[in-house]
């Protein structure tokens, strides 16, 4: 009953990202766009994807995705309060002061994911199954469907609550480093799985947790990801050629020295796919087989072949965020 409208709301976003870009109405304040519905389509998908990974594979296996969430199934096991309206409670007055102190990035897209996703948990858990006695499954599919929810929530330039909030009032108080509050949250939210559930649960909640953090990278890098490279050669002309004919890829020139030798040298840059790495060693290879080559992964690549600096740039700027 669950899926069919999931796999709509999913085929959806395709269109509703073409559409997002569409100016709506023109008023005083500025123009409002599609990207409005593209976000809140987002939301909705994703939240209905996080509580699935709850109701179906992590709560029926007692594997928490730590934060609030988990702090909910402890009170479901303690005092049998439904998780989504518990973790709702515990996000409201977070939300409120986060909101007040901290500004735009708490406002109503914040506040409507976190709800959404919360009520959502108690919503589909009746017209559910639930997947038990199998840990690879619960806990691949647990992390998987939770933080490829939880990636287009953050697609949508909101977050879905969480100790998230909390850590930001610690540092904006306190002056104590995100990193360090999230670390503590989680080590004492595993602590109380570990005491509550068994350690093996505590265990596998590690594994889910480490599943989720992968996707939520993937899904927020998306298609725009790529791998920038920088190629000092002999044969400069030849390979720079080559990425441009064969690859259909830019490269920029930059002379420089060698550290050792103090020769002049000639490195180039350029920024390829990943399906491309492969014909990129060919072609340095293949042109010069003494050439050093660096490789590495780049979160995000805007540009010509890629994402339009300007589009993303205009989408900021009617989504709200371009004045952070």
């Amino acid at each position: 009953m669950t899926t069919r409208p999931l796999l709509t709301a999913m085929l959806s976003l395709s269109f509703l990202r073409r559409f997002s870009r569409r100016v709506l109405l023109r008023t005083r304040w500025g123009d409002l766009t599609g990207r409005a519905l593209y976000d809140v389509a987002l939301i909705i998908v994703g939240g209905i994807l996080m509580a699935l990974s709850v109701d179906i594979f992590l709560d029926p296996n007692d594997v928490v995705p730590g934060g609030f969430t988990a702090l909910a199934m402890f009170a479901n096991r303690l005092w049998g309060w439904p998780v989504g309206l518990t973790l709702l409670a515990l996000n409201v007055p977070f939300l409120l002061v986060g909101m007040r102190l901290l500004g735009v990035q708490f406002g109503p897209k914040t506040i409507f994911a976190a709800a959404f996703s919360a009520l959502a948990i108690d919503i589909l858990r009746p017209h559910v199954p639930t997947v038990q006695g199998e840990p690879l499954l619960y806990i691949a599919y647990g992390g998987l469907l939770y933080g490829l929810g939880m990636g287009l929530v953050f697609r949508a330039n909101a977050t879905s609550g969480g100790t998230e909030i909390p850590a930001k009032l610690m540092e904006h108080f306190r002056g104590t480093r995100m990193a360090t509050s999230l670390l503590m949250m989680d080590v004492t939210i595993l602590a109380l799985a570990a005491s509550l559930f068994g350690l093996a649960p505590a265990l596998y909640a590690l594994i889910a947790v480490w599943v989720m953090s992968r996707v939520i990278d993937a899904v927020e890098a998306g298609f725009d990801a790529g791998n920038m490279a920088y190629i000092i050669t002999a044969c400069p002309d030849t390979v720079r050629q080559a990425i441009m004919d064969q690859l259909g890829r830019g490269v920029t020139v930059m002379r420089g020295e060698g550290g050792y030798t103090g020769s002049e040298r000639i490195m180039l840059f350029t920024a390829v796919s990943r399906r491309q790495i492969g014909a990129l060693r060919g072609i340095v290879s293949a042109a010069d087989p003494d050439a050093f080559m660096v490789i590495s992964p780049s979160h995000e690549v805007l540009g010509e072949g890629f994402k339009p600096l300007t589009r993303v740039r205009r989408d900021k700027e009617t989504s709200g965020q371009g004045d952070k």
